[in-house]
Formats: C-alpha cells, structure tokens, sequence
C-alpha cells in the first residue's frame, strides 16, 4: 500500500499553519479596544445632535411666544391709548375747539412714536390728522368703508404691517366722530441666534 509517508513538522511550519489561541485572544482584545470607542463615541455624537436639535425647536417655540406676546401687549397698549386719547379729542370736538385737538395730536405723535393720528368725522372725511394731505379727503384704505360699523375700541393690521387702533367719538346723543392712530410695531422683538 502506498501511504504517504509523514514526516514530523518542524516548529517553523507549526507557527505558519494557524494563529495560536493567544494570538486570536489579542486581536479579539485589540478590535473590541478600537470598536466599542467608536460605537461609544457615534451614540454620544447621535446624542449630542438630538439635543441640539431639540434645543433648536425649543427655542424657535419660545422666540414664536415670546413675539406673540408682545404682538398682543402692543394692540392692548394701542387700545387702551387710543380710548383714553379719544376722551381728551371728544370733550375738546364738542367745545368746537380743533386747534387744540390738532396740538393733542402732534404732541402724541412724537411723545408715543406713532405714525398717524387722524380725527375723521362721521362721513369719513377726515378734519384732523397728523399727516395734512389726509385733511379734507376721505380716509384712505378698506378701512375707511368699517368705520361706520366699530361701535368700540377696534385694532387691525394693514397691509404694510401697522396697527390701525379706532375709537369711535361719542357725543350726547349720537357720533361725533372716530380718532384713528397708527403705528409700526418693531417685528422680531426676539430673534433666535443663528447657526455659527
């Protein structure tokens, strides 16, 4: 029969055949030393941008509230100006004295920081304003055709973003007239930081 013949391997062709126990055991080690810091750090990194973009929301959530409060304060403040203001106009419009409502006028306008103050009758012609090429015409804007209807203190926004504050002018018996002032709120009181 025709075995082959084996012959005794040396130590040298031992270590050539395969890694020892001990040698597998240190890559394991090795790779697991290189590997778990790697999966440790992309969590962390997941981790870190979650919050970030969480932080970012709450932020922009808290800039919206913050904004909408002051948006409301503003038309509040508006409101109550114009009623209180509106009392000084009426007891003056019954007096027939308009000059002084003129000096109310531009005495608030620059104290307050407000755009436009006009006294318009009852037609809608305006007698008083702040603005002189308003004097004498019809008030302009869609708000001119809702004047006859706001019974009370009323604010609206205009088209370019102001605030129309009206206040109807009460006399004896019947309507004397309605102040409308205006005013250009800042916008963005609060703005989120931006990203660097």
């Amino acid at each position: 029969m025709n075995e082959p013949i084996k012959t005794p391997e040396s130590p040298e062709t031992k270590k050539k055949k395969g890694l020892s126990a001990q040698a597998i055991v240190s890559i394991i080690i090795i790779a697991l030393m290189v590997i778990i810091p790697l999966i440790i750090y992309f969590w962390k990194q997941s981790e870190i941008k979650n919050l970030k973009e969480k932080y970012d929301k709450d932020i922009q959530e808290i800039t919206l509230k913050a904004n909408s409060t002051i948006d409301e304060n503003n038309t509040k403040n508006m409101e109550n100006l114009t009623r209180v203001f509106s009392w000084a106009v009426r007891s003056e419009m019954l007096r027939q004295n308009l000059e002084q409502v003129e000096n109310y006028m531009n005495d608030l306008v620059k104290a307050a920081d407000l755009t436009n103050i006009s006294a318009v009758q009852p037609d809608g012609i305006v007698i008083k304003s702040t603005d002189k090429k308003f004097e004498g015409n019809v008030y302009p804007g869609p708000i001119a055709k809702e004047l006859a209807q706001i019974n009370e203190v009323a604010s609206k926004t205009s088209e370019n973003g102001d605030v129309v504050s009206i206040c109807p002018i009460m006399g004896l018996d019947n309507r004397i007239g309605t102040i409308i002032i205006t005013y250009t709120p800042k916008k963005n009181v609060f703005v989120a930081e931006e990203k660097k």
